[in-house]
């Protein structure tokens, strides 16, 4: 496609794991796809992790501003699918259209439940924040940490590179050891102030939206969806197979979903 401009696209990441995770993605996508992507979210000082993740749709916002010219499309995985559909809600000037994977989204009945328990002592027990606070920084040179995150329940189905990019990605050598780079306490804040108000944005997308959810996964379950699936109007499809963590498992299907669903609005659009 000589000549012809490139699709632009920015992949906002899953808390904890690094944009360079998702390297096998970004593989498979079409020559003239144009990758774009926050490298770390709330880990700026002019953007720290506040409620419902308000700096983080900000933060967003002045990337595509200072570093994307032209509209995009948003494609997010957890944490970032939640910031992506917030961003193409209040910037749908700078948007074409948004892919969400899997996003930890509680609508109708549990929305208010889960604003109430935010302001306790139980989130940390009821969300992986009690968990994300303590876990394991560092780790002696010549450390398999490939080979320790397969070990681990939430890594257990990726596939095999997947881990390998994301060790890559958050993993640096410092002060004479391996060190992990996405901070633990951002991390656990970030679950600590996942949005409870996303009523408030079930009208306002206005730009075409899919939201993608694995079958097996016991973050974005069939009974947090109803209410925002209806009020958002946005298209729902179940990826087969796929928990939580569908895109790092599956990879190079989900390259597929994300480009045919562009190609598709694209054809649209012209």
């Amino acid at each position: 496609m000589t000549g012809s401009a490139k699709i632009k696209i920015h992949f906002a990441h899953a808390n904890g794991f690094p944009a360079g995770s998702y390297q096998q993605i970004f593989k498979q996508l079409p020559d003239d796809f144009e990758v774009h992507a926050i490298t770390k979210f709330a880990h700026s000082e002019r953007f720290p992790v506040n409620q419902n993740w308000g700096n983080q749709v900000a933060e967003l916002s002045e990337y595509l501003t200072q570093n994307v010219s032209g509209a995009t499309y948003l494609v997010g995985h957890s944490m970032g699918a939640v910031v992506s559909f917030m961003t193409a809600c209040d910037r749908p000037d700078l948007i074409k259209g948004v892919i969400l994977l899997d996003p930890p989204i509680a609508s109708g009945l549990a929305r208010i439940a889960f604003r109430l328990v935010k302001y306790s002592p139980l989130i940390d027990k009821l969300s992986p924040a009690g968990k994300a606070k303590v876990r394991c920084q560092s780790w002696p040179l010549g450390t398999d940490v490939v080979a320790y995150f397969k070990s681990k329940a939430l890594f257990k189905h990726f596939q095999i590179e997947c881990i390998q990019d994301y060790v890559a990605a958050a993993i640096d050598e410092r002060d004479g050891e391996l060190q992990l780079n996405f901070d633990a306490q951002i991390e656990a804040s970030i679950y600590r102030n996942v949005p409870h108000n996303l009523n408030k944005y079930y009208k306002r997308l206005t730009v075409p939206g899919l939201l993608v959810t694995g079958s097996q996964s016991d973050v974005c379950t069939p009974s947090f969806l109803g209410s925002f699936i209806k009020k958002s109007k946005i298209e729902h499809q179940i990826f087969e197979r796929g928990g939580h963590m569908f895109p790092l498992e599956y990879p190079q299907q989900v390259a597929k979903l994300i480009s045919d669903r562009i190609r598709l609005w694209e054809s649209v659009s012209c």
